[in-house]
């Protein structure tokens, strides 16, 4: 995570403030927290490609994605800001049903190439941001680190019951069988707390 904001506001703030726009003024009293959610999908045959992260990943058991049967709507009290989206080349291994090899997104040409966008409530909050941003060499805030991670600039605030989707655009890839992406988003969140908060 971030020591120093660019805006002066931390996410905390910035997730309170974009959920009183919305009438929900008692999320600063649930329960502060670290949230991360990922959906893995298929890349599929060779070609062009478009991935719908998110969408329908409710159907998606664990280890493919992790967001339970909301799939992509956080529930009632639930909130997060997404400070960062994080990209993993994944091989699933069909006999003992794990994923096996893991791999840094921003060592396939392909994958730094595409372009990433972010809906909420079908508006788009991110539009065509190239995943070169994941190569160090291309990111101002990755520093030395080769993490396949971008550090968004601008906070986005995910509220309550409101569906999101990440699509990324890959150029002609040609993938090994049995090859996933995953797409994670991390940041700080509030869960909900009707007894009290910690």
């Amino acid at each position: 995570m971030r020591e120093k904001y660019i805006s002066g506001t931390t996410p905390q703030q910035k997730l309170v403030a974009v959920n009183n726009k919305f009438g929900n003024s008692g999320i600063k009293d649930q329960q502060g927290t670290t949230r991360l959610i990922y959906d893995t999908l298929p890349l599929g045959a060779v070609g062009a490609k478009t991935l719908r992260f998110f969408e329908d990943s409710g159907s998606r058991p664990f280890p493919f994605a992790n967001t339970g049967s909301d799939g992509n709507k956080l529930g009632v009290g639930n909130t997060m800001v997404i400070e960062s989206i994080t990209f993993y080349l994944l091989t699933y291994d069909t006999v003992n049903f794990r994923f096996d090899n893991i791999q840094l997104a921003n060592t396939v040409p392909a994958i730094q190439n595409a372009n990433l966008s972010f809906e909420i409530a079908n508006n788009r909050v991110i539009k065509n941001l190239s995943l070169q941003e994941i190569n160090s060499a291309f990111d101002k805030n990755d520093g030395a680190t080769n993490d396949s991670t971008i550090e968004l600039d601008t906070l986005i605030v995910i509220p309550p019951l409101l569906n999101f989707v990440c699509q990324v655009q890959i150029p002609y890839f040609t993938p090994a069988a049995n090859t996933y992406l995953r797409c994670v988003i991390n940041g700080a969140g509030g869960i909900i707390a009707p007894r009290t908060t910690f």
